[in-house]
Protein backbone atom coordinates (compact mmCIF):
# COMPACT_ATOMS: atom_id res chain seq x y z
CA UNK A 1 0.00 0.00 0.00
CA UNK A 2 2.92 2.13 0.90
CA UNK A 3 4.51 1.81 -2.29
CA UNK A 4 1.12 2.69 -4.08
CA UNK A 5 1.17 5.61 -2.31
CA UNK A 6 4.46 6.61 -3.28
CA UNK A 7 3.81 5.99 -7.01
CA UNK A 8 0.84 8.16 -7.12
CA UNK A 9 2.98 11.12 -6.11
CA UNK A 10 5.39 10.67 -9.03
CA UNK A 11 3.14 10.13 -12.07
CA UNK A 12 4.12 11.70 -14.81
CA UNK A 13 2.33 15.36 -15.69
CA UNK A 14 1.38 14.30 -19.53
CA UNK A 15 0.45 10.80 -18.86
CA UNK A 16 -2.08 11.57 -15.55
CA UNK A 17 -3.61 14.43 -17.88
CA UNK A 18 -4.31 12.25 -20.87
CA UNK A 19 -5.35 8.86 -19.16
CA UNK A 20 -7.80 11.12 -16.61
CA UNK A 21 -9.31 13.23 -19.37
CA UNK A 22 -9.96 9.82 -21.82
CA UNK A 23 -11.52 8.20 -18.31
CA UNK A 24 -13.78 11.22 -17.42
CA UNK A 25 -14.73 12.51 -20.94
CA UNK A 26 -15.81 8.84 -21.94
CA UNK A 27 -17.93 8.45 -18.12
CA UNK A 28 -19.07 12.05 -17.84
CA UNK A 29 -20.87 11.79 -21.66
CA UNK A 30 -22.51 8.17 -20.36
CA UNK A 31 -23.82 9.22 -17.45
CA UNK A 32 -24.84 12.57 -18.69
CA UNK A 33 -26.84 11.06 -21.66
CA UNK A 34 -28.60 9.03 -18.91
CA UNK A 35 -29.19 11.31 -16.44
CA UNK A 36 -30.76 13.77 -18.88
CA UNK A 37 -32.74 10.90 -20.23
CA UNK A 38 -34.43 10.29 -16.96
CA UNK A 39 -33.62 12.53 -14.25
CA UNK A 40 -36.06 15.07 -14.21
CA UNK A 41 -39.13 15.66 -11.98
CA UNK A 42 -42.57 16.01 -12.39
CA UNK A 43 -44.61 18.99 -12.46
CA UNK A 44 -48.00 18.12 -10.06
CA UNK A 45 -51.27 20.33 -11.07
CA UNK A 46 -52.17 22.80 -13.59
CA UNK A 47 -51.99 26.65 -12.91
CA UNK A 48 -54.31 28.83 -14.86
CA UNK A 49 -52.85 32.54 -14.67
CA UNK A 50 -54.85 35.75 -13.57
CA UNK A 51 -56.18 37.51 -16.86
CA UNK A 52 -54.70 40.44 -17.04
CA UNK A 53 -56.48 43.92 -18.23
CA UNK A 54 -56.12 44.76 -21.36
CA UNK A 55 -55.35 48.31 -21.99
CA UNK A 56 -57.10 48.55 -25.02
CA UNK A 57 -60.52 47.63 -23.09
CA UNK A 58 -59.91 50.86 -20.99
CA UNK A 59 -58.52 52.97 -23.39
CA UNK A 60 -55.01 53.08 -21.18
CA UNK A 61 -52.45 52.56 -23.90
CA UNK A 62 -48.72 51.49 -23.15
CA UNK A 63 -46.61 53.93 -22.44
CA UNK A 64 -43.98 54.30 -25.53
CA UNK A 65 -40.38 54.19 -24.78
CA UNK A 66 -40.16 58.05 -25.83
CA UNK A 67 -42.87 58.71 -22.84
CA UNK A 68 -40.81 56.58 -20.35
CA UNK A 69 -37.37 58.36 -21.32
CA UNK A 70 -39.03 62.12 -20.57
CA UNK A 71 -40.16 60.92 -17.38
CA UNK A 72 -37.08 62.13 -15.55
CA UNK A 73 -37.29 65.51 -17.93
CA UNK A 74 -40.72 65.93 -16.93
CA UNK A 75 -41.28 69.64 -15.51
CA UNK A 76 -44.75 70.86 -16.01
CA UNK A 77 -44.68 72.76 -13.27
CA UNK A 78 -42.04 75.23 -14.84
CA UNK A 79 -45.09 76.61 -16.76
CA UNK A 80 -46.53 78.19 -13.48
CA UNK A 81 -43.26 80.72 -14.24
CA UNK A 82 -42.69 80.64 -10.32
CA UNK A 83 -38.82 80.94 -9.70
CA UNK A 84 -39.42 80.24 -6.35
CA UNK A 85 -42.09 77.28 -7.05
CA UNK A 86 -38.94 75.71 -9.52
CA UNK A 87 -36.16 76.08 -6.94
CA UNK A 88 -38.06 74.82 -4.72
CA UNK A 89 -38.80 71.50 -6.34
CA UNK A 90 -35.41 71.06 -7.92
CA UNK A 91 -34.30 71.15 -3.92
CA UNK A 92 -37.06 68.67 -2.98
CA UNK A 93 -35.88 66.21 -5.79
CA UNK A 94 -31.79 66.92 -4.64
CA UNK A 95 -32.68 66.63 -0.21
CA UNK A 96 -36.05 64.50 0.26
CA UNK A 97 -35.47 61.63 2.20
CA UNK A 98 -38.37 59.84 0.67
CA UNK A 99 -36.47 59.89 -2.42
CA UNK A 100 -33.12 59.13 -1.12
CA UNK A 101 -34.89 56.05 0.48
CA UNK A 102 -36.53 55.11 -2.97
CA UNK A 103 -32.95 55.82 -4.48
CA UNK A 104 -31.18 53.81 -2.64
CA UNK A 105 -33.59 50.75 -3.28
CA UNK A 106 -33.23 51.34 -7.08
CA UNK A 107 -29.70 50.85 -7.13
CA UNK A 108 -29.51 48.18 -4.52
CA UNK A 109 -32.16 46.39 -7.41
CA UNK A 110 -29.62 47.36 -9.96
CA UNK A 111 -26.78 45.78 -7.68
CA UNK A 112 -28.64 43.10 -7.36
CA UNK A 113 -29.47 42.44 -11.35
CA UNK A 114 -25.87 42.44 -11.75
CA UNK A 115 -25.29 39.64 -9.33
CA UNK A 116 -27.95 37.74 -11.06
CA UNK A 117 -26.04 37.94 -14.54
CA UNK A 118 -22.68 36.69 -13.23
CA UNK A 119 -24.43 33.64 -11.87
CA UNK A 120 -23.90 32.29 -15.30
CA UNK A 121 -19.89 33.10 -15.37
CA UNK A 122 -17.63 30.81 -14.45
CA UNK A 123 -16.06 31.52 -10.93
CA UNK A 124 -12.72 30.52 -9.39
CA UNK A 125 -9.77 30.79 -7.32
CA UNK A 126 -6.66 30.16 -6.73
CA UNK A 127 -5.82 27.59 -3.34
CA UNK A 128 -2.45 27.71 -1.33
CA UNK A 129 -2.02 25.65 1.50
CA UNK A 130 1.35 24.95 3.69
CA UNK A 131 1.14 22.07 5.37
CA UNK A 132 3.05 21.21 8.27
CA UNK A 133 1.49 17.36 9.70
CA UNK A 134 1.95 14.20 11.42
CA UNK A 135 0.85 10.91 9.89
CA UNK A 136 -0.59 7.75 11.10
CA UNK A 137 1.35 4.66 10.72
CA UNK A 138 -1.88 2.49 10.36
CA UNK A 139 -3.30 4.43 7.19
CA UNK A 140 -2.06 4.39 3.65
CA UNK A 141 1.10 6.22 4.35
CA UNK A 142 4.44 4.89 3.97
CA UNK A 143 6.69 3.61 6.99
CA UNK A 144 9.48 6.88 5.99
CA UNK A 145 6.47 9.34 6.74
CA UNK A 146 6.19 7.92 10.58
CA UNK A 147 9.13 9.81 12.16
CA UNK A 148 7.92 13.21 13.50
CA UNK A 149 6.11 16.00 11.39
CA UNK A 150 6.23 16.41 7.73
CA UNK A 151 5.79 19.43 5.79
CA UNK A 152 3.71 19.41 2.62
CA UNK A 153 2.28 21.93 -0.07
CA UNK A 154 -0.29 22.42 -2.27
CA UNK A 155 -0.81 24.84 -5.19
CA UNK A 156 -4.02 24.67 -7.16
CA UNK A 157 -6.41 26.68 -9.10
CA UNK A 158 -9.82 25.85 -9.81
CA UNK A 159 -12.83 26.76 -12.22
CA UNK A 160 -16.85 25.87 -11.58
CA UNK A 161 -19.24 26.33 -14.59
CA UNK A 162 -22.76 26.12 -14.04
CA UNK A 163 -24.18 25.48 -18.19
CA UNK A 164 -27.23 26.27 -17.45
CA UNK A 165 -28.72 23.93 -19.67
CA UNK A 166 -32.22 25.32 -19.61
CA UNK A 167 -31.33 28.78 -19.28
CA UNK A 168 -32.11 29.48 -15.62
CA UNK A 169 -29.44 32.23 -14.85
CA UNK A 170 -30.86 34.05 -17.97
CA UNK A 171 -34.42 34.01 -16.73
CA UNK A 172 -33.30 35.23 -13.35
CA UNK A 173 -31.44 37.88 -14.67
CA UNK A 174 -34.13 39.16 -16.77
CA UNK A 175 -36.40 38.88 -13.58
CA UNK A 176 -33.80 40.92 -11.52
CA UNK A 177 -34.10 43.63 -14.61
CA UNK A 178 -37.85 44.01 -14.45
CA UNK A 179 -37.39 44.37 -10.65
CA UNK A 180 -35.21 47.19 -11.47
CA UNK A 181 -36.67 48.83 -14.21
CA UNK A 182 -39.58 48.65 -11.63
CA UNK A 183 -37.81 50.12 -8.84
CA UNK A 184 -36.83 53.33 -10.95
CA UNK A 185 -40.38 53.68 -12.15
CA UNK A 186 -41.69 53.73 -8.31
CA UNK A 187 -39.26 56.58 -7.85
CA UNK A 188 -40.05 58.48 -10.59
CA UNK A 189 -43.96 58.14 -9.68
CA UNK A 190 -42.30 59.35 -6.16
CA UNK A 191 -40.70 62.34 -7.57
CA UNK A 192 -43.94 62.99 -9.69
CA UNK A 193 -46.09 62.99 -6.45
CA UNK A 194 -43.58 64.76 -4.73
CA UNK A 195 -43.63 67.72 -7.04
CA UNK A 196 -47.77 67.46 -6.91
CA UNK A 197 -47.77 68.42 -3.08
CA UNK A 198 -44.91 70.82 -3.44
CA UNK A 199 -47.36 73.02 -5.72
CA UNK A 200 -50.03 72.10 -3.83
CA UNK A 201 -48.98 73.58 -0.51
CA UNK A 202 -46.79 76.44 -2.41
CA UNK A 203 -49.76 77.44 -3.60
CA UNK A 204 -51.50 77.21 -0.11
CA UNK A 205 -49.05 79.03 1.42
CA UNK A 206 -49.22 81.94 -1.86
CA UNK A 207 -52.86 81.94 -1.01
CA UNK A 208 -52.20 82.44 2.77
CA UNK A 209 -50.54 85.03 2.35
CA UNK A 210 -52.80 86.89 0.63
CA UNK A 211 -55.81 86.05 2.65
CA UNK A 212 -53.97 87.31 5.45
CA UNK A 213 -53.96 90.78 3.75
CA UNK A 214 -57.42 90.53 2.71
CA UNK A 215 -58.44 89.75 6.36
CA UNK A 216 -56.13 92.32 8.36
CA UNK A 217 -58.14 94.85 6.13
CA UNK A 218 -61.95 93.52 6.79
CA UNK A 219 -60.54 93.86 10.85
CA UNK A 220 -59.87 97.26 10.38
CA UNK A 221 -62.79 97.96 8.54
CA UNK A 222 -65.30 96.50 10.58
CA UNK A 223 -63.03 98.22 13.87
CA UNK A 224 -63.99 101.69 11.75
CA UNK A 225 -67.68 100.23 12.05
CA UNK A 226 -68.24 99.30 15.13
CA UNK A 227 -66.96 102.62 16.36
CA UNK A 228 -69.03 104.05 14.26
CA UNK A 229 -72.30 102.35 15.64
CA UNK A 230 -70.70 102.94 18.76
CA UNK A 231 -71.12 106.72 18.16
CA UNK A 232 -74.36 106.66 17.44
CA UNK A 233 -74.92 104.68 20.63
CA UNK A 234 -73.58 107.01 22.90
CA UNK A 235 -75.64 109.97 21.13
CA UNK A 236 -78.78 107.80 21.44
CA UNK A 237 -79.40 108.20 18.12
CA UNK A 238 -80.26 104.50 18.42
CA UNK A 239 -80.47 101.35 21.05
CA UNK A 240 -77.24 99.42 22.00
CA UNK A 241 -77.55 96.57 19.66
CA UNK A 242 -75.51 96.81 16.30
CA UNK A 243 -71.92 97.70 17.80
CA UNK A 244 -72.45 94.04 19.93
CA UNK A 245 -73.22 92.36 16.51
CA UNK A 246 -70.11 93.69 14.74
CA UNK A 247 -67.97 93.38 17.60
CA UNK A 248 -69.14 89.49 16.77
CA UNK A 249 -68.04 89.58 13.58
CA UNK A 250 -64.36 91.19 14.13
CA UNK A 251 -64.14 88.18 16.78
CA UNK A 252 -65.24 85.68 14.48
CA UNK A 253 -62.97 87.08 11.79
CA UNK A 254 -59.96 87.14 14.63
CA UNK A 255 -60.71 83.14 15.04
CA UNK A 256 -60.36 83.12 11.03
CA UNK A 257 -57.01 85.15 11.07
CA UNK A 258 -55.44 82.71 14.12
CA UNK A 259 -57.12 79.36 11.69
CA UNK A 260 -54.91 81.16 8.69
CA UNK A 261 -51.34 81.32 10.94
CA UNK A 262 -52.44 77.72 11.87
CA UNK A 263 -52.76 76.77 8.69
CA UNK A 264 -49.41 78.38 7.31
CA UNK A 265 -47.46 76.93 10.09
CA UNK A 266 -48.86 73.50 9.00
CA UNK A 267 -48.22 73.79 5.63
CA UNK A 268 -44.71 75.32 5.89
CA UNK A 269 -43.80 71.98 8.25
CA UNK A 270 -45.36 69.95 5.08
CA UNK A 271 -43.24 71.48 2.92
CA UNK A 272 -40.52 71.75 5.01
CA UNK A 273 -40.46 67.79 5.42
CA UNK A 274 -40.81 66.74 1.49
CA UNK A 275 -37.69 69.38 1.24
CA UNK A 276 -35.79 67.59 3.93
CA UNK A 277 -35.74 70.70 5.99
CA UNK A 278 -36.67 72.10 9.14
CA UNK A 279 -39.69 74.73 8.99
CA UNK A 280 -37.32 77.42 10.19
CA UNK A 281 -34.94 76.37 7.20
CA UNK A 282 -38.01 77.63 4.86
CA UNK A 283 -38.20 80.65 2.98
CA UNK A 284 -41.22 82.87 3.20
CA UNK A 285 -43.99 82.00 0.50
CA UNK A 286 -45.06 85.29 -0.86
CA UNK A 287 -48.03 86.02 -3.11
CA UNK A 288 -48.04 85.42 -6.61
CA UNK A 289 -47.88 88.84 -8.87
CA UNK A 290 -50.95 86.44 -10.70
CA UNK A 291 -52.47 83.00 -10.56
CA UNK A 292 -51.51 81.33 -13.81
CA UNK A 293 -53.93 78.79 -14.63
CA UNK A 294 -53.00 75.52 -16.91
CA UNK A 295 -55.87 74.76 -18.66
CA UNK A 296 -57.29 71.34 -20.39
CA UNK A 297 -59.13 71.03 -23.35
CA UNK A 298 -62.46 69.55 -23.11
CA UNK A 299 -61.72 66.19 -25.35
CA UNK A 300 -58.34 64.74 -24.00
CA UNK A 301 -55.91 62.15 -26.08
CA UNK A 302 -56.59 58.77 -25.36
CA UNK A 303 -52.84 58.20 -25.04
CA UNK A 304 -52.42 60.18 -21.69
CA UNK A 305 -53.02 57.55 -19.01
CA UNK A 306 -50.69 54.90 -20.57
CA UNK A 307 -47.79 57.60 -19.24
CA UNK A 308 -48.54 56.79 -15.91
CA UNK A 309 -45.13 55.33 -13.93
CA UNK A 310 -47.43 53.46 -11.50
CA UNK A 311 -48.75 51.27 -14.22
CA UNK A 312 -45.71 50.93 -15.95
CA UNK A 313 -43.92 49.37 -12.96
CA UNK A 314 -46.40 47.35 -11.94
CA UNK A 315 -46.23 45.88 -15.66
CA UNK A 316 -42.28 45.41 -15.03
CA UNK A 317 -43.64 43.13 -11.71
CA UNK A 318 -45.38 40.93 -13.83
CA UNK A 319 -42.61 40.91 -16.11
CA UNK A 320 -40.52 39.71 -13.73
CA UNK A 321 -43.00 37.22 -11.90
CA UNK A 322 -43.54 35.53 -15.09
CA UNK A 323 -39.33 34.92 -15.15
CA UNK A 324 -39.32 34.03 -12.38
CA UNK A 325 -41.86 31.05 -12.97
CA UNK A 326 -39.80 29.68 -15.93
CA UNK A 327 -36.85 29.90 -13.96
CA UNK A 328 -38.37 27.65 -11.21
CA UNK A 329 -39.76 25.36 -14.37
CA UNK A 330 -36.13 24.46 -14.91
CA UNK A 331 -35.04 23.26 -11.88
CA UNK A 332 -37.38 20.24 -12.60
CA UNK A 333 -34.53 18.89 -14.84
CA UNK A 334 -31.14 18.13 -14.79
CA UNK A 335 -28.14 19.83 -14.71
CA UNK A 336 -24.59 19.83 -14.90
CA UNK A 337 -21.74 21.80 -13.30
CA UNK A 338 -18.38 21.68 -14.33
CA UNK A 339 -15.59 21.80 -12.21
CA UNK A 340 -11.53 22.15 -13.53
CA UNK A 341 -8.75 22.25 -10.87
CA UNK A 342 -5.44 21.99 -11.73
CA UNK A 343 -1.87 22.42 -9.44
CA UNK A 344 1.06 20.86 -7.68
CA UNK A 345 0.82 18.87 -4.11
CA UNK A 346 3.74 17.02 -2.81
CA UNK A 347 5.18 15.99 0.40
CA UNK A 348 7.48 17.70 1.21
CA UNK A 349 7.68 21.12 0.10
CA UNK A 350 11.57 21.24 -1.52
CA UNK A 351 8.95 19.17 -4.12
CA UNK A 352 6.01 20.98 -4.80
CA UNK A 353 7.25 22.16 -8.03
CA UNK A 354 8.87 19.45 -9.19
CA UNK A 355 8.13 17.15 -12.51
CA UNK A 356 5.94 14.53 -10.94
CA UNK A 357 3.73 16.79 -8.52
CA UNK A 358 1.38 18.14 -10.63
CA UNK A 359 -2.42 17.11 -11.09
CA UNK A 360 -5.71 17.57 -13.24
CA UNK A 361 -9.22 17.59 -12.57
CA UNK A 362 -12.20 17.22 -14.18
CA UNK A 363 -15.49 16.88 -12.46
CA UNK A 364 -19.01 17.25 -14.24
CA UNK A 365 -21.26 17.09 -11.29
CA UNK A 366 -24.60 16.53 -12.45
CA UNK A 367 -27.70 17.02 -10.63
CA UNK A 368 -30.74 14.85 -10.89
CA UNK A 369 -33.64 15.95 -8.94
CA UNK A 370 -35.74 13.21 -8.84
CA UNK A 371 -36.71 12.93 -5.44
CA UNK A 372 -36.80 16.89 -5.24
CA UNK A 373 -40.63 16.94 -6.38
CA UNK A 374 -41.91 17.90 -3.78
CA UNK A 375 -39.76 20.93 -2.81
CA UNK A 376 -39.17 21.72 -6.53
CA UNK A 377 -43.46 22.13 -7.21
CA UNK A 378 -44.29 23.97 -3.61
CA UNK A 379 -41.29 26.38 -5.04
CA UNK A 380 -43.18 26.48 -8.26
CA UNK A 381 -46.88 27.04 -6.81
CA UNK A 382 -45.21 29.70 -4.54
CA UNK A 383 -43.73 31.49 -8.14
CA UNK A 384 -47.27 31.45 -9.42
CA UNK A 385 -48.71 33.07 -6.63
CA UNK A 386 -46.63 35.62 -6.79
CA UNK A 387 -47.58 35.58 -10.59
CA UNK A 388 -50.91 36.24 -9.69
CA UNK A 389 -50.59 38.54 -7.26
CA UNK A 390 -48.57 40.86 -9.61
CA UNK A 391 -51.72 40.75 -12.30
CA UNK A 392 -53.73 41.49 -9.56
CA UNK A 393 -51.51 44.17 -8.55
CA UNK A 394 -51.50 45.52 -11.78
CA UNK A 395 -55.43 45.21 -12.80
CA UNK A 396 -56.34 47.45 -9.88
CA UNK A 397 -53.37 49.73 -10.55
CA UNK A 398 -55.34 50.03 -14.44
CA UNK A 399 -58.63 50.64 -12.87
CA UNK A 400 -57.85 52.87 -10.17
CA UNK A 401 -55.77 55.35 -12.53
CA UNK A 402 -58.89 54.84 -14.75
CA UNK A 403 -61.24 56.19 -11.60
CA UNK A 404 -58.56 58.60 -10.22
CA UNK A 405 -58.00 60.33 -13.81
CA UNK A 406 -61.85 60.62 -13.88
CA UNK A 407 -62.42 61.69 -10.29
CA UNK A 408 -59.29 64.61 -10.53
CA UNK A 409 -60.80 65.97 -13.93
CA UNK A 410 -63.75 66.41 -12.76
CA UNK A 411 -62.58 68.23 -9.32
CA UNK A 412 -60.37 70.27 -11.80
CA UNK A 413 -62.93 70.83 -13.85
CA UNK A 414 -65.44 71.88 -10.82
CA UNK A 415 -62.62 74.70 -9.47
CA UNK A 416 -62.43 75.89 -12.75
CA UNK A 417 -66.70 76.63 -12.73
CA UNK A 418 -66.51 78.17 -9.38
CA UNK A 419 -63.23 80.33 -10.77
CA UNK A 420 -65.37 81.40 -13.43
CA UNK A 421 -68.26 82.38 -11.27
CA UNK A 422 -66.36 83.86 -8.49
CA UNK A 423 -65.15 86.48 -11.00
CA UNK A 424 -68.73 87.03 -11.42
CA UNK A 425 -69.61 87.24 -8.17
CA UNK A 426 -66.50 89.83 -7.73
CA UNK A 427 -67.33 91.54 -10.72
CA UNK A 428 -70.77 92.37 -9.20
CA UNK A 429 -69.63 93.16 -5.69
CA UNK A 430 -66.70 96.26 -6.94
CA UNK A 431 -70.06 97.42 -8.98
CA UNK A 432 -71.68 97.58 -6.02
CA UNK A 433 -69.35 98.86 -3.20
CA UNK A 434 -68.40 101.54 -6.33
CA UNK A 435 -71.80 102.65 -6.27
CA UNK A 436 -72.48 102.80 -2.17
CA UNK A 437 -68.94 104.60 -2.27
CA UNK A 438 -70.42 107.06 -4.71
CA UNK A 439 -73.92 107.64 -2.61
CA UNK A 440 -71.31 108.28 0.48
CA UNK A 441 -69.84 110.87 -0.66
CA UNK A 442 -72.72 112.52 -2.08
CA UNK A 443 -74.23 112.81 1.43
CA UNK A 444 -77.21 110.15 0.15
CA UNK A 445 -75.66 107.04 2.17
CA UNK A 446 -74.23 106.41 5.60
CA UNK A 447 -70.27 105.94 5.96
CA UNK A 448 -71.40 102.64 7.59
CA UNK A 449 -73.30 101.55 4.35
CA UNK A 450 -69.73 102.12 2.83
CA UNK A 451 -67.52 99.92 5.02
CA UNK A 452 -69.61 97.12 5.24
CA UNK A 453 -70.21 96.97 0.83
CA UNK A 454 -65.88 97.21 0.99
CA UNK A 455 -65.66 94.38 3.57
CA UNK A 456 -67.90 92.56 1.27
CA UNK A 457 -66.01 93.58 -1.60
CA UNK A 458 -62.47 92.17 0.45
CA UNK A 459 -64.67 88.90 1.50
CA UNK A 460 -65.50 88.21 -2.08
CA UNK A 461 -61.58 88.90 -3.16
CA UNK A 462 -60.65 86.37 -0.27
CA UNK A 463 -62.50 83.74 -1.51
CA UNK A 464 -61.74 84.22 -5.28
CA UNK A 465 -57.90 83.70 -3.85
CA UNK A 466 -59.26 80.67 -1.97
CA UNK A 467 -60.58 79.14 -5.40
CA UNK A 468 -57.28 79.40 -6.87
CA UNK A 469 -55.37 77.85 -4.57
CA UNK A 470 -57.88 75.12 -4.54
CA UNK A 471 -57.41 74.79 -8.63
CA UNK A 472 -53.73 74.90 -7.91
CA UNK A 473 -54.06 71.80 -5.69
CA UNK A 474 -56.62 70.00 -8.43
CA UNK A 475 -54.14 71.26 -11.13
CA UNK A 476 -51.01 69.20 -9.15
CA UNK A 477 -53.34 66.28 -8.53
CA UNK A 478 -54.46 65.70 -12.31
CA UNK A 479 -50.88 66.24 -13.40
CA UNK A 480 -49.96 62.72 -11.08
CA UNK A 481 -53.36 61.16 -12.21
CA UNK A 482 -52.74 61.69 -16.30
CA UNK A 483 -48.96 61.07 -15.63
CA UNK A 484 -46.65 63.02 -17.87
CA UNK A 485 -48.07 62.75 -21.26
CA UNK A 486 -50.18 65.73 -20.27
CA UNK A 487 -47.60 68.20 -21.71
CA UNK A 488 -48.59 69.16 -24.55
CA UNK A 489 -51.83 69.00 -23.65
CA UNK A 490 -52.30 72.47 -20.57
CA UNK A 491 -52.56 75.47 -22.46
CA UNK A 492 -51.00 78.51 -20.49
CA UNK A 493 -53.42 81.01 -19.59
CA UNK A 494 -53.35 83.70 -16.47
CA UNK A 495 -55.62 85.44 -14.36
CA UNK A 496 -54.77 88.59 -13.08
Amino acid sequence: MAGFAHNLIELDMKKTSVRLMTRVSQGAFMVALAALGAGCASVTGHHEPLAQVALSDVRLPEASAQARANWPKNGWWRQYRDEQLNALIEQAFADSPNLEVLASRVESAKVTADGVKKLSYPSGGIRLAPTEQTYSENYIYPASLWDGWKDSGLVSAAISWDLDLWGRHRMQYRAALGQAAAAELEYEAARQAIAANIVGLHGQLSALDVRLGLLDAQIKLQNTNKQRWTERERAGLQPVQTSIQVDGVIAQLEQLRGTFMAQRDISTAQLAALMGKTPAQMPRISAPSRWTALNLPNELPANILGARPDIAAAQHYIVAATENVKAVRTEFYPNINLNVSAGFQAIGLDKLFKAGSSFQTVEPAITLPIFSGAGLNAKLRSQQAALDSAVAQYNQTVYQAVADAGQQLANYRNSSVQITQQQRLLANTERLAGLVQSRYTQGISAQMDSLISQVNLLSAKDALVADYAVRRAQEAKLAVSLGTGFDGVWQQQSNK
